[in-house]
């Protein structure tokens, strides 16, 4: 063993004062707040004084980098700085390690779980031929701990694994039947490295760096099972001894691994971290089996997975952690899946507690707020009460009579009503977020959740328009639909206008798996647009049973709101039927003259459908006014048919009511209404209305053939009752949605949902302020498969909103459409309280919302 050497005082204040803060890997640190920062680091204060080891700290958000530091001294006796490249011995968080090099092993049917011991290990023979594999990966399979007899054995001798697993064979006597109990087990994961060892035929060192170090990047991550192991930038650990400290850094068995052995920094550890979100190792599906408690013979649960210790963390939700101790090292890592976040703590000093520290970080992160004194409408549909509610970190803590704890932020709500985020369940404002990221149409309004992806238009492919928008965060929780439209024009190019053949159905169904598995909720279909509307119901059934196989839903703008409208909604029904899942109506609406007043006739078939067992859905905007192209107005896209254009100014609106807010041909008539440019050029509103399509169809063939695709027009036509509206929002089935983006000429992109609470609750009562608020948060988030959003409980996201009942209201108008609503007091997203008083904050906590894979 190595001489033991002391450092005293007159050399601690001698040396030189260490704290280092760097980035990781390329990745920098992207701190929420440079307050929270400091923070941290004053955390580790006193470890930064001169000549002390310390500890070097990782925090991980969504994949970046919040907060990373060293503190201390690696090397005293040289006066190393602890950097995040500071490689510490890990001691039992190598146990993960060991789990995933026996999971990947599995993974590949190498060996299974419930493989017994003997039957890699028959040396073992003694203890019994019933112990699983599984039992050992959760310290259930009773094998007696042999440190302190081995290590009296060994003597001055430094034993291997094989080693030591040779003394056990001729050694005590098995403490339980497998199974019976959980008793935590070294001797268990190095009897599991050996597994390893003897499946594979490398050394367990060799495996993991083949398997995971090496395919991970890992570079400064090596398993010391030699003396001679190469360890760069090398942590030596360390007691404390009155005035000094004493190196620690050597034992008997430390050439034993796979309970311990392993050396690593945090910057390697955080790609380890960023790995177990996705399959770069294992399936996700062996990944979970790790995080699934330890079941005993008797039927009991114990919270121990495959390396890791399970809990529950108040309102974080699940934490995964695991704590290591060894000559002179403390470490510690601990993991919120649900959160994506993650703290990573390595100490080059025994007493250090890890834990401690990694809760105290999560509490700076996610720190406490209380809201007193507000009327809860809680989203369920359940009457209103007083209450307060506690935010911990992005989640709802508690929800009762609290009492403020000391330094804890409270806001008085008193007067005032809280509500869930709003979920706006139809949005376009996946075609301007980007430039938008701040999302104040949404945030103005109470909006904390979009869903887009809609009227068959989306990204593509998703997995690149999420990771760009987990990259930028946008202000707005954003969940997608995979479209229909989008995919079609991408197989079928320019040559749309026709059916899809077999084969071509088939493409575009890879393409609709890439974005399912990317987590689309679905499947949206826009069957008045191109090139939606020239696809049959036979594709779009095809398709829709590629998202029913994903436990996915289908929503349809769909192929008539106007003159085929009931066949349009039988089709969606069939669609539904066939298809079996979940169908949703988009912007319901009645929107030709001679239907209008015919709800009853339409909630009957939505009714009946249902008792059927088709669960159709739909939303619905509070307007009587819609906006589109003027090309919508033609189904058979003769833009040249004078009886569709008259059908057009006759039936489904009337030349008054026809606003064109934008006509990039003619700038000048934008904000005209048809009736005004029919005036001006001196022809029949008819007649306009067909010129105003050739010339926009002449620009748009233009810009098509210089590389650009833009909108060049639109049109705002009244078309729909306020009868109507009031009767369809009163079905128990129905959202509300904006249909709107960020930066559009309808009212609705910034009004809709304080427009339904002023008028519709307030003024009209058509619904009470529980059935509104119900439509805008719970039953949204239940429609679309988004968990824990839409309730004011425990345990629920933090997505709120604060608003005066008294003076909610909508302010915007096709002249301003950008007129921000009045009453909206406050809003949460994700615990952060990101508006006050209707003025925003500059940061941004929207997440991306991916479907939840079906139980």
């Amino acid at each position: 063993m190595e001489k033991m050497k002391r450092y005293g005082i007159g050399f601690l204040l001698a040396s030189m004062l260490c704290v280092v803060l760097v980035g990781c890997g390329g990745e920098e640190p992207s701190s929420r707040d440079p307050e929270v920062s400091a923070q941290v680091a004053a955390l580790f204060e006193e470890y930064s004084a001169a000549g002390s080891p310390g500890a070097a700290v990782t925090v991980i958000e969504d994949g970046k980098i919040l907060f990373e530091g060293g503190f201390g001294l690696a090397d005293i006796e040289a006066e190393t700085p602890i950097t995040p490249q500071s490689a510490f011995r890990l001691a039992s968080v190598s146990k993960q390690f060991t789990a995933m090099a026996i999971m990947i092993l599995a993974d590949r049917e190498q060996l299974a779980y419930d493989d017994k011991l003997t039957d890699y290990l028959p040396e073992l023979e003694r203890f019994g031929n019933d112990i699983p594999l599984r039992h050992l990966l959760s310290h259930i399979g009773g094998l007696p701990d042999y440190y302190d007899a081995l290590t009296e054995e060994a003597g001055e001798s430094m034993p291997t694994t094989e080693q030591a697993m040779e003394f056990l064979a001729g050694w005590g006597e098995p403490l339980f039947a497998a199974g019976d109990r959980y008793e935590y087990s070294n001797p268990g994961y190095e009897m599991l490295a050996l597994v390893v060892e003897r499946v594979s035929g490398q050394t367990f060192g060799q495996f993991l760096q083949e398997n995971i170090f090496g395919s991970l990047g890992m570079e400064n991550s090596v398993t010391y099972e030699s003396p001679d192991a190469e360890i760069r930038n090398r942590a030596f650990g360390y007691s404390r001894s009155e005035d000094s400290f004493v190196l620690n850094d050597d034992n008997a068995l430390n050439l034993i691994v796979g309970s311990g052995g392993i050396y690593s920094t945090v910057e390697d550890l955080y790609l380890w971290d960023q790995a177990l979100y996705g399959e770069q190792l294992v399936r996700r599906s062996t990944l979970e089996e790790a995080w699934s408690p330890a079941v005993l013979n008797k039927g009991d649960h114990y919270p121990y997975g495959f390396g890791w210790g399970l809990e529950t963390y108040g309102a974080l939700g699940q934490r995964v952690s695991h704590a290591g101790g060894w000559v002179g090292f403390s470490t510690f890592i601990v993991r919120y899946p649900e959160r994506r976040f993650s703290v990573i703590v390595l100490s080059n000093l025994d007493e250090f507690e890890g834990g401690e520290f990694a809760n105290r970080i999560t509490d700076i992160y996610f720190p406490s707020t209380l809201i007193t004194g507000a009327t809860v409408v809680d989203g369920t549909g359940r009457v209103r009460f007083k209450a307060d509610v506690r935010l911990e970190g992005d989640r709802i803590a508690d929800v009762g009579k609290l009492r403020s704890r000391a330094d804890e932020p409270v806001i008085d709500a008193a007067g005032l009503v809280l509500a869930p985020g709003f979920i706006d369940t139809h949005s376009h404002v996946d075609y301007d977020i980007t430039e938008h990221p701040e999302a104040v149409a949404d945030i103005s309004q109470g909006i904390t959740t979009v869903v887009t992806g809609q009227c068959g238009g989306s990204q593509l492919p998703l997995s690149e328009f999420f990771t760009g928008l987990e990259e930028r965060r946008p202000a707005v929780n954003i969940a997608s639909f995979a479209g229909h439209g989008t995919i079609r024009a991408e197989v079928m190019g320019d040559d749309f206008a026709r059916p899809a053949s077999a084969e071509e159905i088939e493409r575009m169904g890879a393409l609709l798996v890439e974005d399912m598995e990317a987590g689309a909720l679905g499947l949206s279909t826009g069957l008045e647009y191109d090139p939606g509307i020239y696809s049959t119901t036979g594709e779009v059934v095809e398709l829709a049973k590629v998202v029913a196989a994903h436990g996915g839903r289908y929503v349809s703008h769909i192929r008539s709101e106007d003159r085929r409208f009931w066949e349009a909604v039988d089709e969606i029904l069939v669609i539904g039927r066939q298809a079996k899942l979940p169908v949703r109506v988009s912007h319901l609406k009645l929107a030709m003259r001679s239907s209008h007043g015919q709800t009853d006739r339409l909630l009957s078939m939505l009714d009946q459908a249902r008792e059927e067992g088709i669960e159709v859905t739909a939303d619905i905007y509070p307007y009587t006014y819609w906006q589109s192209t003027l090309t919508v107005m033609f189904p058979d896209r003769d833009y040249e048919d004078r009886e569709a254009a008259l059908f057009a100014v006759e039936e489904l609106s009337s030349p008054e009511e026809m606003l064109i807010p934008d006509f990039e041909p003619d700038p000048s008539l934008a904000g005209k209404t048809l009736s005004e440019i029919a005036a001006l050029r001196g022809t029949d509103p008819a007649t306009t209305l067909m010129d105003l399509i050739r010339e926009a169809e002449a620009m748009r063939k233009e810009k098509k053939a210089e590389g650009e695709d833009d909108d060049i027009e639109s049109i705002i036509a009244v078309s729909m009752t306020e009868a109507d509206i009031e009767r369809l929002m009163t079905w128990p089935h129905i959202n509300i949605c904006t249909d709107g983006g960020l930066v559009g000429a309808h009212p609705r992109g910034f009004g809709a949902f304080p427009r339904v609470l002023g008028l519709y609750v307030r003024e009209r009562q058509v619904l009470s302020l529980e059935q509104a608020i119900h439509r805008m948060t719970d039953l949204a988030a239940s429609h679309h498969g988004i968990p824990d959003r839409g309730r004011i409980e425990p345990g629920a996201y933090a997505d709120l909103v604060l608003f005066d009942p008294e003076t909610v209201a909508d302010r915007a108008t096709t002249e301003k459409p950008h007129a921000r609503a009045t009453g909206i007091e406050a809003v949460w997203i994700n615990g952060h309280l990101i508006s006050r008083g209707g003025r925003e904050g500059r940061q941004r906590y929207g997440r991306v919302l991916r479907r939840q894979p079906s139980s």
